[in-house]
């Protein structure tokens, strides 16, 4: 859960939990049967952190999946890709894509660093 991560001086360095980080947190508290506080200290997190992300989850509500027809979301066969390719990176993009766009990702590439 909490990589050792630490600063230079030996402090531990805060690191940052994603969604999916934090649901996973808090259903391992609820199957541990300890309190936030117990929790977390063998964790080595703050309860402050879960109290949060609690809440934060509490608001969004519970997860929901919504049905998708995706049956007639193939691309047709006559469409054209284009391939672009930058050292090691190929993207390929399909050819009605607008000009535009296609720019601020070229021009994206050429500003990666060499050895990327």
């Amino acid at each position: 859960m909490e990589d050792e991560a630490k600063t230079a001086d030996g402090r531990r360095r805060w690191q940052h939990w994603t969604e999916p980080q934090a649901r996973a947190a808090i259903e391992e508290l609820a199957r541990s049967g300890l309190s936030t506080a117990k929790f977390a200290e063998a964790k080595g997190i703050s309860a402050q952190r879960i109290a949060y992300w609690k809440k934060r989850l509490a608001e969004a509500g519970p997860t929901q999946f919504v049905p998708v027809d995706v049956s007639g979301c193939a691309a047709s066969p006559a469409v054209s890709y284009l391939e672009i390719v930058v050292g090691t990176v190929t993207v390929r993009v399909r050819e009605d894509l607008d000009v535009r766009h296609l720019a601020r990702i070229v021009e994206a590439l050429g500003r990666r660093p060499t050895g990327c």
